[in-house]
């Protein structure tokens, strides 16, 4: 049975057009994954079936009759939840809280505290069973705190539930615990819409996908009748089935050593961490979530002032104690949280591009004409979707913000390249591109790179070797045929 059916939607945002003529339709009890790059209306069809947007024409079908939702409010009263991008929670309150806000049942003159807590435990029962329900969201690590927003949104009750990138934050047992859970609430006749830029989440997890290409639906495919091609799935996204992925080099690296990081102590978070890494290397970080891989990146950032260490960058002792330290060094961070850590959102894309340049010491003049001819350059080689460089960078959907964090770095002269998550939040086509981009720099300008991701098939595919944490410590060093993905689960899990 047809649950939704979205009809020629448009919707523009001033001079943008988000979404031109865009079709969708989602059954009850199956999973249906809604594809395409960034910028592409994925979102905005999505906010425009749970009412946070208007559609500016094109009709919406839920169960049979014309919906126009004025609100989420609304929406959720009929039955659509929404598991969003960007969490909706409020740090302050406890888990169980969070996830009842807004739908408290009372009992009496008070609140029903022990209902809710109840409710809470049983959802988090099979999609976190470890997460205490009285911690505050503050607390939370990124991980937990997205299992919280979904959470909220299944305790709605929904008949059509929408998961907008639930898993980017997700380690990959958080991943099948999710998966779990929404073949149980498929089971129960619930209809899904899933957004994922991992491919092999869509191909797992879905029964069909509809995919959408400058805001109009390209494809739909139903797996059990066509069956799952992700190359002709690579193809109708980027619009281009002539491009190939980049080969995953697996050749022994024998080069000069770059950077040789000794017995590494930071709180209780980094332990005795020791490595070196090699000249045009791609040196990943791989291992569960929360083992100390983004500390270790920080760490070799300069983000802590008390780190117990002994580095060496080409032979020479270095102190990587202030970030301007290892910028000076070459040494430079790409974090994964771009709206935390990575960009001055008020602020113009062209303004984030040159502000490291700008930060450091330079001529009595600036040469703006020069900056912004390089910053256009980056925003082209990047493929950054944007009317102009001066437009504020909160106005580009989250893929291009991140490639924006990414290309501020592009024309430093670097020694070592961090990049902590990426490519978290962008879409395959631009993915690749990313990725295309950093090893060509690698092969040409023999850069080192030292690569955090939590997808483990980005560690497959670009890494040369592949470093396993766990509790703060580095347990495996995988070389050659063993980076699979068997072998760093088991190394991540310490069966091997």
């Amino acid at each position: 049975m047809v649950v939704l059916e979205a009809i020629g939607i448009k919707k523009h945002f001033g001079g943008v057009i988000a979404l031109s003529n865009a079709n969708l339709r989602c059954y009850q009890g199956r999973i249906t994954g809604l594809l395409g790059a960034n910028g592409s209306g994925k979102s905005t069809m999505s906010k425009i079936i749970c009412g946070i947007y208007q559609a500016d024409g094109g009709e919406i079908k839920y169960k049979g009759k014309v919906v126009k939702y004025r609100s989420p409010s609304e929406a959720r009263k009929d039955g659509i939840a929404m598991v969003f991008q960007n969490l909706s929670l409020v740090a302050d309150l406890t888990v169980w809280q969070n996830i009842v806000l807004g739908a408290e049942e009372s009992n009496g003159m008070f609140l029903d505290d022990d209902s809710a807590k109840e409710l809470s435990q049983k959802i988090l029962a099979q999609l976190l069973p470890d997460l205490d329900i009285n911690k505050k969201v503050s607390q939370l690590n990124p991980g937990e705190m997205q299992i919280v927003e979904i959470a909220k949104a299944v305790s709605r009750n929904p008949q059509l539930l929408i998961l907008d990138e639930p898993t980017a934050a997700l380690e990959q047992a958080q991943v099948r615990n999710l998966f779990s859970y929404m073949r149980t609430l498929a089971k129960e006749g619930v209809a899904m819409i899933f957004t994922s830029h991992r491919l092999w989440e869509v191909m797992e997890i879905c029964d069909d996908v509809t995919i959408f290409r400058n805001g109009e639906n390209v494809a739909s495919i139903d797996f059990e009748k066509e069956g799952k091609d992700p190359d002709k799935i690579i193809g109708y996204i980027t619009g281009d089935v002539q491009k190939k992925r980049v080969e995953g080099k697996r050749e022994r690296i024998v080069g000069e050593t770059v950077l040789s990081v000794k017995s590494l102590n930071y709180g209780r978070s980094l332990k005795n961490v020791s490595f070196d890494l090699k000249q045009g290397e791609i040196l990943g970080i791989g291992g569960l979530a929360g083992q100390g891989q983004i500390e270790l990146m920080h760490a070799l950032a300069g983000a802590f002032h008390n780190v117990r260490c002994d580095v060496e960058l080409r032979g020479k002792k270095i102190k990587l104690n202030r970030p301007l330290n290892a910028i000076k060094e070459g040494v430079v961070f790409v974090p994964g949280d771009k709206q935390l850590e990575g960009l001055f959102l008020k602020h113009s894309v062209l303004f984030n591009i040159i502000f490291p340049k700008t930060s450091l010491p330079h001529p009595l003049f600036i040469p703006y004409e020069e900056y912004r001819k390089e910053c256009e350059e980056i925003v082209d080689v990047l493929s950054i979707k944007a009317p102009t460089v001066d437009v504020p960078v909160e106005t580009l959907s989250g893929g291009n913000q991140q490639k924006v964090v990414v290309g501020k770095w592009l024309p430093f002269d670097i020694n070592v390249l961090l990049l902590a998550d990426p490519a978290k939040g962008i879409d395959i086509g631009a993915k690749r591109d990313l990725y295309q981009y950093i090893v060509e720099r690698v092969q040409k300008n023999n850069m080192s790179v030292i690569l955090y991701a939590s997808d483990s098939e980005e560690l497959i595919e670009y890494c040369d070797r592949v470093l396993i944490m766990y509790e703060g410590q580095i347990v495996a060093n995988l070389e050659g045929e063993d980076i699979n993905e068997d072998t760093i689960i088991a190394c991540s899990m310490r069966v091997r």
